[in-house]
């Protein structure tokens, strides 16, 4: 591999890192809907559980970064190995 290539790995690697990190920041300002007018039904506890909305929606905002993560390694390591 020369230095164009492994300039072109780099990049590729650097535009795809920040489309992730879009995609994470967009889901952490989703957040903030627990804060606003528009997420007051986020406050409520879940149907007869003692569970709030917003608890819920932060544990699965956990799940889905873990997952974001793995997709990001795995699309890496496929592409490493490629080429």
């Amino acid at each position: 591999m020369n230095n164009e290539e492994k300039l072109q790995a780099i990049k590729r690697k650097t535009r795809q890192r920040i489309m992730f990190s879009l995609v994470t920041m967009a889901l952490y300002f989703s957040f903030v809907l627990n804060y606003t007018s528009g997420g007051s039904s986020l406050i409520e506890a879940l149907g007869s559980a003692h569970i709030p909305g917003s608890l819920v929606m932060f544990a699965g905002l956990i799940i889905v970064f873990v997952i974001l993560e793995l997709v990001f390694l795995f699309i890496s390591r496929e592409r490493s190995s490629n080429g």
